[in-house]
C-alpha cells in the first residue's frame, strides 16, 4: 500500500502492524500523559511509538490507515473481504492463525514455482543467446550439464520447502520470524545465475525470472486492517478473477479464516453484515431466525430470489425443515462456491477497438479503482440532492462497463452503437476537470486526466456532439489575429451576454424554480430545458469595452512589449515574464491590467508575450489534444525566441495570474527558457514585495479548482494581503472554463450546492458584524473563469447583492485607487512601454 516507515532505527524493513490511536481529551496535559504511556508501552514490547501533534502530522498519520484501500491494486482491485469480529484479548492469536496461512499459502507457491521450473528445464530445446562468434555458443553436452545441475537444484530446494510445510505446525516459530525463509531470491535465482553464467545462457536466466513473475501472480496472502478498538478485523484476499486456481485457494482460505474466528469465540461478521458470501458458513440454527421471518413476510419467495436461503428454505410453500438431514440435500449454491468471472484484461488483447484507439488506454487508468469512494466527497459533480450519480466511484464503473460494451460489439461484428458513444461522452461531460479526486484515491486515479483522454477519444473518433457554445468559447480561445478577437469578443460580450442577461430577467421565474430544485439528469437534459438552464442565471455585465492589448496598443504579434515606470526603472531593475493567458486579457481584461499596474507599482520591468496567447490547457481540456500540443510547441519556441532577444534583462521570475495557465506552463520547462527562472502567481509575488492591504474590508474567498497558490495554503496568502476577515467558500463555482455553456444542465446542479455554500457565508459574515444586515457581500478570487461563474450569484444573497471580483483588482483599487485603471493606460501609453522587434 506504499507504507511508508516512521522508524529511524537502522535496521529498516517493515513493521508487523502498526496500531494508530486517536487519543483527546479535555486538557492536554492530560492527553500529553495519556499518548507518553501509550509509547512506553510501545517501547517495552519491541515497538516503537510516534505522537503527532500537530493536525499535519495527524493528517499524514491517518492517511497510511486511508491507503490500506490498496491492499487489492495488485489485482485490478479484486478481492474478497471478509470482516470478522474478535474478543480483543484474544486478537493476538488471530493474527498468529492468520500469519499460519499465509506462510503455508506462500510455501504452496514457492512449491508451484519448484514444478513449473522443473517443467521448464526437462522440456528442452531451452533458449539461448545468438553470437556472431561459434566458440561462444554452448556445446549440447555443456548444457545438458548445466540443466542437469539445475533441476537436482530446483528438487533439492522442493524437497526443503516441502519439508517445512509438512513440519509447519511445530515449525511455525522459526518461520514467523524468518529464520527459517522460503527465498527465491537467494535459494533459487542465485545458484541458478551462478550456473547458467555469460550472455549464451541469459534467455535461459530471463525464462526463469518470468516463470517465477507469472507463477507470484497467482500467490494467494491475507491482508489485514482493522478497528482494533472493537474486535472488527477487516480479513482480504486480493484475488485475480480470471484465476479459477487462485479463487479456490482463496475460498479454501476463507473457510480456515471461519473456523478461526469461531474457535477463538469470534463471530464471522462485522459491519458489513450478512450476505452470500457469509451464507455456507452460517449454521442452520443462526439462520432458522432469518429463515422464518423470511416465509412470514414473502411466502412466495419474490424477494432476493435465489439467495440467503438453502434448499427447500428457497419457496415458501414448503414447509422448513432444517435439521440434520439438510447437509444430506442437494444445495441450490446460493453463495460463492462456484463464483468464477472473466477477467477484463483477457478480452484487451483480442479486440481490435482496444489496439486501434485510446480506450484501452482508458481502460487500463481506471482498472485499479477499489470502488472505496474515498472520491465522492470532494468531487463537484456528485452533489447528492441535485444528482447523486456521477462521483468518479461511478464513472469508472459506467466508463468499464461501457469498454466491455464497445468490446462485445466490436468481437461480435456489429459496429459500436451510437448510444454507447453518447453514453461514453455523457461519463465524460460530467467532469469539471479540477484533479481534486486524485488526492484521496488510494490508488491515485485522476479522473481528470481520464475525462480529457475520453474526450479526445470522442473527437478522434468523430464521436464528439457539436455544442454552439462551446465551439464559440473555443474559437475566441484559439484565435490570435486582433480583429478576430475584436469581433468575437464584440459577438459575445456586447450581444450574447447582453442578450443572456436580458433573458434570465424575462423568465426569471422559471429560471429561479429550476435553481431551487435542478433537476437530476442522466444523459443530456432537453434542448428546452438545456435553454433554461443556461438563463437561469445571469452572465457579468459592465465588462471593459476593449481588450488589455488594444487598450494599451501591444496587439502586433511581432514586438514583445516591456512595460516599465520611465521615473523609477533602469535597465537593471528586476525584470519579470508575466503570461496574462485568454480570460485576464481577452474577456476580463481589468484582470490583466490591474496585474501589470500592481507590477508598475512594485516598481519592476514587466515582459510581455507578443501578441495574444493561449496556454493550451483549455484545448486539452475539451480534448483537442492535436490542438494543444501544437500551441504548446509554437508558444515555448516563441519564448525561446523571447530570451534570445532580451537576455540582457535576465528574466527570473514568471508570473501568472490564473491557475490553470500556471498548471499548463509548468511544462513548458520554463527554467530552461528564462535560466533558473520560477513561475509564481501575482498574489504570492505581490506578498513577496510586502504589497498588501491594511484589513479594510470583510471578504469571502472563493478558492478556484486550479489554484494558482503553490507557496503555501492559499488563506494564509489571501488574509496576508487583504486582512484577517476572510471566510473561505468552499465548492466549485461551476464554470468550470466552457462547462457553464457546453452543459449547464451539470453547471446548475454544481451552482446550486456552491449557492447553499455562499448563503452559509454571508450568514457568518453578518452574524459576525463584519458586513452590515443589509450591505452587499463581496467575494474574492485568482481564477477568471471562476469570475465569470461567481459573478452569476449576484442576486443569490438573502440580503443584498453578491459582488465578486479579483484579489489583485480589489488590491488595485484600494491603494492604487478608484480610477486605478485609466490612469495605468494612461501612465503606459504616455512613455511607459518599450516594443522590441523579436
Amino acid at each position: 500500500v506504499g507504507y511508508a516507515t516512521k522508524s529511524k532505527k537502522g535496521n529498516g524493513g517493515l513493521p508487523k502492524m502498526v496500531l494508530i490511536g486517536d487519543i483527546a481529551g479535555d486538557n492536554a496535559d492530560d492527553v500529553a500523559r495519556v499518548t507518553s504511556e501509550v509509547v512506553r508501552l510501545a517501547n517495552t514490547r519491541s515497538g516503537e511509538g510516534f505522537v503527532a501533534i500537530t493536525a499535519d502530522a495527524r493528517k499524514k498519520f491517518w492517511a497510511d490507515r486511508k491507503k490500506t484501500a490498496a491492499i487489492s491494486r495488485h489485482t485490478n482491485a479484486f478481492k474478497i473481504n471478509e470482516d470478522v469480529v474478535i474478543p480483543l484479548p484474544r486478537m493476538a492469536e488471530y493474527t498468529d492463525g492468520i500469519e499460519r496461512i499465509n506462510i503455508e499459502l506462500s510455501l504452496r507457491n514457492k512449491l508451484k514455482l519448484c514444478d513449473a521450473l522443473t517443467e521448464f528445464f526437462e522440456r528442452g530445446n531451452l533458449p539461448l543467446g545468438k553470437h556472431d562468434a561459434d566458440d561462444e555458443v554452448p556445446s549440447p553436452e555443456l548444457l545438458q550439464d548445466r540443466v542437469a545441475q539445475a533441476i537436482a537444484l530446483v528438487e533439492e530446494v522442493r524437497a526443503l520447502w516441502q519439508g517445512w510445510l509438512h513440519d509447519v505446525e511445530t515449525l511455525f516459530p522459526q518461520l514467523q520470524d524468518h529464520t527459517l525463509r522460503a527465498s527465491w531470491k537467494t535459494q533459487l535465482r542465485a545458484p541458478l545465475q551462478g550456473i547458467f553464467t555469460g550472455a549464451a545462457f541469459k534467455p535461459i536466466l530471463d525464462e526463469a525470472v518470468a516463470i517465477h513473475k507469472r507463477v507470484l501472480k497467482g500467490r494467494v496472502w491475507v491482508a489485514l486492517h482493522m478497528h482494533a478498538g472493537d474486535g472488527n478485523v477487516h480479513t482480504n484476499i486480493p484475488v485475480n478473477s480470471d484465476d479459477y486456481e487462485m479463487l479456490q485457494t482463496a475460498h479454501e482460505a476463507v473457510a480456515r479464516i471461519m473456523v478461526l474466528a469461531r474457535s477463538l469465540n469470534g463471530v464471522i461478521s462485522g459491519e458489513h453484515g450478512i450476505g452470500i458470501t457469509k451464507l455456507e458458513f452460517l449454521t442452520d440454527d443462526e439462520l432458522r431466525p432469518f429463515a422464518e421471518y423470511k416465509r412470514k413476510v414473502d411466502p412466495e419467495g419474490r424477494f432476493n430470489k435465489g439467495k440467503l436461503l438453502r434448499n427447500q428454505e428457497q419457496s415458501g410453500h414448503v414447509p422448513l425443515a432444517l435439521g440434520a438431514d439438510l447437509a444430506s440435500k442437494p444445495a441450490l449454491h446460493a453463495d460463492l462456491t462456484n463464483a468464477y468471472t472473466p477477467s477484463f484484461g483477457l478480452m484487451g488483447h483480442e479486440s481490435l477497438i482496444m489496439q486501434q484507439s485510446d480506450i484501452g488506454a482508458i481502460a487500463d487508468s481506471v482498472k485499479d479503482c477499489l470502488r472505496c469512494g474515498k472520491c465522492k466527497p470532494v468531487c463537484s459533480t456528485h452533489v447528492p440532492r441535485a444528482n447523486l450519480l456521477y462521483s468518479p466511484r461511478n464513472k469508472i464503473l459506467a466508463t468499464s462497463l461501457l469498454v466491455e460494451a464497445f468490446l462485445y460489439e466490436e468481437q461480435t461484428r456489429r459496429g459500436v452503437s451510437i448510444k454507447h458513444w453518447q453514453e461514453f461522452e455523457d461519463v465524460a461531460d460530467h467532469c469539471t476537470v479540477c484533479h481534486k479526486c486524485e488526492s484521496p484515491c488510494p490508488v491515485k486515479i485522476d479522473f481528470g486526466d481520464v475525462t480529457m483522454n475520453m474526450r479526445n477519444l470522442l473527437r478522434k473518433m468523430g464521436k464528439k456532439t457539436f455544442r454552439p457554445g462551446n465551439a464559440l468559447a473555443m474559437t475566441m480561445l484559439n484565435a490570435t489575429n486582433p480583429d478576430t478577437i475584436k469581433l468575437m469578443r464584440s459577438a459575445m460580450v456586447d450581444v450574447g451576454f447582453k442578450a443572456q442577461r436580458m433573458a434570465v430577467d424575462l423568465l426569471r421565474k422559471v429560471g429561479r424554480k429550476q435553481t431551487a430544485k435542478p433537476p437530476a439528469t442522466v444523459g443530456t437534459a432537453p434542448i428546452k430545458e438545456q435553454v433554461i438552464h443556461f438563463i437561469n442565471k445571469k452572465l457579468p455585465g459592465g465588462l471593459p469595452k476593449k481588450t488589455a492589448r488594444a487598450l494599451l496598443d501591444i496587439e502586433d504579434k511581432d514586438y514583445v512589449p516591456i512595460i516599465r515606470n520611465p521615473q523609477a526603472t533602469t535597465a537593471e531593475t528586476e525584470a519579470v515574464f508575466y503570461f496574462p493567458g485568454c480570460g485576464s486579457e481577452r474577456l476580463f481584461s481589468q484582470v490583466g491590467l490591474a496585474t501589470q499596474a500592481m507590477l508598475w507599482h512594485a516598481g519592476v520591468q514587466t515582459v510581455l508575450p507578443p501578441g495574444y496567447l493561449c496556454c493550451g490547457y483549455p484545448q486539452r481540456g475539451s480534448g483537442q489534444f492535436d490542438k494543444a500540443e501544437k500551441m504548446i510547441t509554437d508558444n515555448r519556441v516563441l519564448f525561446h525566441r523571447v530570451a534570445n532577444t532580451l537576455n540582457y534583462l535576465d528574466i527570473k521570475t514568471v508570473v501568472v495570474s490564473c491557475g490553470t495557465c500556471y498548471d499548463q506552463l509548468q511544462g513548458y520547462e520554463f527554467d530552461k527558457i528564462f535560466p533558473g527562472s520560477r513561475i509564481i502567481d501575482i498574489h504570492e509575488y505581490l506578498l513577496e514585495k510586502g504589497i498588501q492591504l491594511q484589513g479594510k474590508g470583510a471578504y469571502l474567498y472563493h478558492e478556484p479548482c486550479h489554484n494558482p497558490m503553490k507557496l503555501q495554503d492559499s488563506m494564509k496568502t489571501v488574509k496576508a494581503l487583504v486582512g484577517e476577515q476572510v471566510l473561505k467558500s468552499e465548492r466549485c463555482c461551476g464554470e468550470s472554463g466552457t462547462l457553464g455553456v457546453t452543459r449547464p444542465d451539470v453547471s446548475t446542479q454544481v451552482r446550486f450546492r456552491k449557492e447553499e455554500e455562499i448563503k452559509k457565508g454571508e450568514a457568518q459574515l453578518r452574524a459576525s458584524g463584519a458586513v452590515g444586515a443589509q450591505d452587499n457581500v463581496k467575494i474574492l478570487t485568482s481564477c477568471p473563469s471562476c469570475l465569470q461563474g461567481l459573478n452569476r450569484y449576484e442576486g443569490d444573497l438573502n440580503n443584498g447583492l453578491l459582488e465578486a471580483d479579483y484579489i489583485v483588482v480589489e488590491m488595485a483599487r484600494e491603494i492604487l485607487g478608484e480610477n486605478w485603471m485609466p490612469e495605468y493606460v494612461h501612465r503606459a501609453n504616455n512613455g511607459g512601454i518599450e516594443r522590441v522587434l523579436v
